[in-house]
C-alpha cells in the first residue's frame, strides 16, 4: 500500500510540474516561407527560411546583416543584438596617391602563388584571401571604388585601382608568400 501511495504522489508531482511549465510557456503557430530577397537589386539566397506569424515575416537577422554589409554582435545576458558596420574604409578617392609598388595584384597572387580568393555578392561584399591556414578578409563595396581599404580585423591593407584589387606586401607576407 505504501508503494502505491508513493507512486501516486510521485506521479502527481511530475504531472503538476509539467502543467506548471506548460502554463508559463506560450505556443505559437508560424509557417516557414520561401521568399525572393534582393539587396540593391541583387538576388540573395537565405540559408534559413523566414517565418511568417500573423502576417508578419521574420527574417534571420544574422544572415540579413551579413547580406547588407553589417556585422552582428549578440549578447545573451543583455538580450541585445547590435548591428555594426563591417570593415574600415579609408582614403577612398585618392587613387593618384596609391603607390602600387607597395602592393601585389590579386591576379598575380592567384596565378603565380595559388592564393584562393572568393567574394560574396551584394552591396558590400567580403573578399577573402586564403593561403594554407592564413586568411585575410576585406569588406568592400559591391561596385569597387578606387582607394585603400583595411581588412576586417584592421591589420592589413588592400588597394583598389581601376576595378582591380591589390594586397599590400605586408598582407602578402602574412599569407606566407615571400616576394
Amino acid at each position: 500500500m505504501k508503494k502505491a501511495i508513493i507512486g501516486l504522489v510521485a506521479g502527481m508531482l511530475i504531472g503538476s510540474a509539467g502543467m506548471a511549465a506548460a502554463a508559463t510557456t506560450q505556443t505559437v503557430q508560424a509557417v516557414f516561407a520561401k521568399f525572393t530577397l534582393s539587396v540593391d537589386g541583387q538576388k540573395q539566397t537565405l540559408k534559413n527560411d523566414p517565418l511568417v506569424y500573423r502576417g508578419t515575416t521574420y527574417l534571420p537577422v544574422r544572415e540579413v546583416a551579413e547580406m547588407t554589409g553589417y556585422g552582428l554582435e549578440y549578447d545573451n545576458t543583455k538580450k541585445s543584438i547590435d548591428l555594426k558596420t563591417k570593415g574600415d574604409e579609408v582614403s577612398v578617392g585618392i587613387t593618384d596617391e596609391i603607390n602600387l609598388n607597395e602592393f601585389i595584384s590579386t591576379k598575380v597572387l592567384v596565378a603565380d602563388y595559388d592564393v584562393d580568393v572568393s567574394a560574396e555578392s551584394g552591396k558590400i561584399r567580403d573578399v577573402t584571401y586564403k593561403k594554407n591556414d592564413n586568411i585575410i578578409v576585406y569588406s568592400m563595396p559591391g561596385t569597387l571604388v578606387d582607394g585603400i581599404y583595411n581588412s576586417v580585423d584592421g591589420l592589413h591593407k588592400a588597394a583598389v585601382k581601376d576595378g582591380a584589387i591589390y594586397l599590400s606586401k605586408e598582407a602578402v607576407s602574412f599569407l606566407g608568400i615571400s616576394i
